[in-house]
């Protein structure tokens, strides 16, 4: 198992404020965990913390639950599904008409959660609506 040194003075301020910051460990350690998606073993590895916490600024009670292949998924979804909100901000019309853009939209709706991501029952109501309509 790899060790790094931890830099509190890197941690973002939310997390130097939470209880239990004065009692951080002293160094990053591999972790062990199992993806919640897939359910295969990965590790979160002490680059990826010191990472994670003193660069990325992520708050410190914050842990891993997918693997790396999920976690890629999960964030290409996530930009795919903002790029189809800003695309109907932009002109609702086109995409309002554009049947087969609507249940593209509503499968990745429906796959978000699948990553252990909230639900958006608004907006999947509202593409199923879209969808009956076109």
């Amino acid at each position: 198992m790899k060790k790094l040194p931890v830099n509190k003075d890197a941690y973002s301020e939310s997390s130097k404020k939470s209880v239990g910051f004065e009692y951080l460990d002293d160094y990053y350690e591999d972790k062990k965990y199992r993806c919640k998606k897939c359910y295969k073993q990965d590790v979160f590895t002490a680059e990826e913390q010191k990472n994670t916490f003193e660069v990325k600024k992520a708050y410190m009670w914050q842990q891993r639950f997918l693997c790396n292949v999920c976690y890629q998924e999960m964030v290409e979804i996530k930009k795919e599904l903002s790029e189809i909100e800003i695309g109907y901000i932009k002109d609702k019309e086109t995409v309002i008409c554009d049947k087969e853009l609507l249940k593209r939209w509503l499968f990745l709706l429906k796959e978000y959660p699948k990553y252990w991501q909230r639900e958006n029952a608004a907006q999947i109501a509202f593409v199923l609506k879209a969808i009956n309509n076109a």
